[in-house]
């Protein structure tokens, strides 16, 4: 079978930063580590749950790489370098990248992936002259480096009630046998058997034959003698028989390596055999324990390797690494999590991010450059790790919704200030009592005060109001949760009226209906200022996920069942639109850009929608983005208005992409030209910037003769491809650009120039 190469020179995103307008980043945790190998120039190269990194031991420094960078899917498994100084990396998915360091190109084997197999995915690589030894979850197979086509792959090994198939683990070429560890066994035939396929013609060897496990986890070999860990401690072959190595009987040995060293040791020995257990290293000389210790603070061991210094890997640490006789964790800046389950961007825009319900990891915040962490081991008064949702109030202020625990609030400069919970003002959860306390989004009136959805019990349903003098007030006694309905999220649009969504990814049970209150405004069908919609209404479902409000005031209404748009607000029954936008999808998150148009998060990935929701304008998706969206299940979006980065969050991870969807300026105060020069031919748009809202361009010749007409996506930034209106490329020149408003009562002028290449 011949395989599918792709050579790729990469570049960040489809366009060029000049033109900024479709460069994707990703932004994902790289500290469950699942492999690493290190080269001969002293770097570790390092297989994570959120991509790949290289750390180099002689100046400490790191290199990332995502999806964003020539990875093709960041769910790595596997990695191993070979002779040539390639990097190779195998994935959950069975997709094989082959990465050159020096010239920055990648390569894809896409062979495994694209099997129909269930589990496809890589355990191991190794590299032994021309041959890549792929080890997977199907079996071993062999690839020729230079010929690009798989040799062979051997699934089954040994024969009749004896035998095992796939789960490959660990492979050893000694004294001319092939070794192959497995979940199930291990198995050995010789280099020149001639048909390695038939499965009788291996030699199988389990807990029956002397093994202390079947589950094999590591082959190594010292001193001319065969080691082999397994979950139940480290055996070595006497060509007979397996002996134990004392000391390692009952260890759930995670990985072994050649140390040329002992470089574990305190002092400078012979080399050994090192381990690492989950929490323990061991170093192996002959056939005895030379040294066993636990780490402190203790810390989940995935595997190690030793060449020019050694590396160990962790599930949550990163990399630990010895700094003379210490073990130092090493990690990439980068987020402490990949669960981005409720994201926004405060006006300084910092982006905010929570982590979950249960088994969160705190929230977390990133400037553009530095992330923070916070979690209740930083800050005792967050009592839990599980805040899942983000909302941003009145002057900056982030208020951070945890599920049972309260909820933080954070002033502008990300300071936790306080935190409510029972103690304070919030009362409990229905059935769960004091302490726990689930608290749902927050919006703030223009009065400044700030509406926090604090479920409560059956029949009260509560909401908690924040004054600007921190005094807290209540609107209870609202029978609706019977038999159940909570509030998740609060959006208030232009005439006050407070939107209540009821569902979430968290949300178990159905409720009876998408409840609205205004305190001022008695609005027609409300009772004491509550009203309710359901599917008889006009709605899709009853089940609200997700509200939002646009820029002609229109209530978009997202649920499991599509979009309903509640068209005149001031009387919710009278308008609701006839036509439901992706009644096929589950929508998860509707926020609405500077262009008043849709981005909708779905289980199916990102729709864009116009402004009236009758059109789909774009979709995003993990195959059409190549990985850069990194899953099609994304749970929150929010955009910066002020640069038009949208930024999607999933539980792999962060993505975003840069858009033209800029918040328009209020007059013109100068525009700016990106690049100027400006040189034709050019595979990006020339982008003008510091335009009002629906503005319209003229190129005009230094004479003043039309050159091009160009009517502007409509927000602060416009393009032009460099053409005239006949479609070919202007001369070398200096070009006049005008921009003017939608009426022509604001004009705004500046020059270009282009050069002919």
């Amino acid at each position: 079978m011949r395989v599918c190469w792709v050579m790729v020179l990469m570049s960040l995103g489809g366009m060029s930063a000049s033109a900024g307008v479709g460069e994707w980043k990703t932004y994902t945790a790289k500290r469950d580590v699942r492999d690493l190998a290190a080269d001969t120039e002293g770097v570790v190269w390092v297989a994570t749950s959120g991509g790949m990194f290289s750390y180099r031991f002689t100046d400490s420094t790191f290199s990332e790489y995502t999806t964003s960078d020539g990875l093709r899917t960041n769910d790595l498994t596997a990695i191993t370098t070979d002779s040539r100084g390639t990097i190779w990396i195998g994935a959950a998915n069975g997709f094989i990248h082959r990465y050159h360091p020096n010239t920055k190109t990648w390569e894809y084997i896409a062979d495994i992936a694209l099997r129909t197999d269930p589990n496809k995915r890589i355990n191991g690589l190794q590299a032994v002259g021309d041959t890549l030894f792929i080890l997977s979850e199907i079996g071993v197979s062999l690839y020729s480096v230079s010929k690009q086509e798989f040799i062979a792959t051997y699934s089954r090994f040994g024969s009749g009630l004896n035998q095992f198939t796939g789960s490959i683990t660990a492979l050893k070429i000694f004294n001319g046998t092939l070794w192959v560890g497995t979940r199930n066994g291990l198995a050995s035939t010789p280099i020149i058997n001639p048909n390695p396929s038939a499965p009788e013609s291996w030699q199988v060897y389990t807990t029956a034959r002397g093994l202390p496990s079947s589950n094999i986890t590591g082959i190594e070999v010292l001193n001319d003698i065969l080691y082999v860990g397994t979950s139940a401690g480290v055996v070595y072959y006497s060509g007979s028989v397996w002996n134990s190595v004392s000391g390692t009987l009952g260890l759930n040995i995670e990985d072994i390596s050649y140390d040329p060293g002992c470089l574990l040791c305190a002092t400078v020995i012979p080399p050994t055999v090192a381990f690492v257990t989950s929490s323990e290293l061991g170093a192996i000389l002959d056939t005895d324990l030379v040294r066993l210790s636990s780490l402190t603070p203790p810390s989940a061991l995935t595997s190690i390797s030793i060449k020019g210094g050694v590396a160990i890997g962790t599930q949550a640490h990163g990399i630990m690494i010895y700094a003379e006789t210490a073990l130092v964790s090493k990690a990439p800046p980068g987020p402490p999590s990949n669960k981005f389950v409720s994201i926004a961007v405060d006006q300084r825009g910092v982006l905010w991010s929570g982590t979950g319900r249960s088994n969160g990891d705190g929230f977390m915040s990133v400037d553009g450059n530095v992330w923070r962490s916070y979690t209740v081991a930083q800050d005792a008064r967050l009592r839990s790790n599980d805040y899942y949702k983000v909302s941003i109030g009145k002057d900056n202020a982030k208020w951070v919704s945890s599920w049972g625990s309260g909820i933080a609030l954070l002033d502008d400069g990300g300071t936790v200030r306080r935190v409510f919970n029972t103690t304070n003002g919030l009362p409990p959860t229905a059935a769960q009592g004091d302490p726990f306390i689930v608290v749902g989004g927050i919006a703030t009136d223009q009065d400044g005060v700030t509406w926090i959805t604090n479920r409560t019990g059956l029949g009260d349903t509560a909401l908690t109001k924040f004054y600007s003098d921190s005094s807290l007030r209540y609107v209870v006694g609202l029978p609706m949760r019977n038999p159940a309905n909570v509030f998740t999220d609060v959006v208030i649009d232009n005439y006050g009226t407070k939107w209540f969504a009821n569902s979430s990814r968290f949300e178990p049970e159905p409720p009876i209906g998408f409840f609205y209150y205004n305190e001022r405004f008695a609005l027609p069908g409300t009772v004491n200022g509550w009203g309710k919609l359901t599917a008889s209404d006009g709605l899709t479902s009853n089940q609200v996920k997700s509200v939002a409000v646009d820029h002609d005031g229109d209530v978009w209404v997202g649920s499991e069942q599509g979009i309903s748009i509640i068209l005149n607000p001031r009387s919710p029954r009278s308008q609701i639109a006839s036509y439901h936008p992706l009644r096929d999808q589950i929508i998860q998150e509707i926020v609405v850009d500077a262009l008043n148009n849709k981005w909708v998060a779905t289980k199916q990935g990102v729709f864009v929608l116009s402004s009236d929701g009758t059109s789909i304008l774009d979709q995003y998706t993990v195959g059409n983005t190549a990985g850069k969206l990194l899953d099609d299940d994304v749970a929150s979006i929010a955009i910066n208005h002020s640069n038009g980065t949208v930024y999607f969050g999933t539980e792999k991870g962060l993505s975003s992409v840069t858009t033209s969807s800029v918040t328009p300026n209020r007059s013109f105060n100068g525009l700016t030209f990106a690049p100027n020069p400006y040189y034709l031919p050019s595979l990006v748009p020339l982008s003008v910037s510091g335009l009002v809202a629906g503005s319209s361009l003229k190129i005009l010749s230094i004479d003043g003769n039309l050159v091009k007409e160009i009517r502007t996506p409509g927000g602060r930034v416009g393009f032009w491809d460099g053409r005239n209106e006949k479609g070919d490329l202007v001369a070398t020149a200096v070009y006049l650009v005008v921009a003017f408003s939608e009426d022509g009562s604001k004009v705004a002028t500046g020059k270009v120039a282009v050069v002919r290449r």
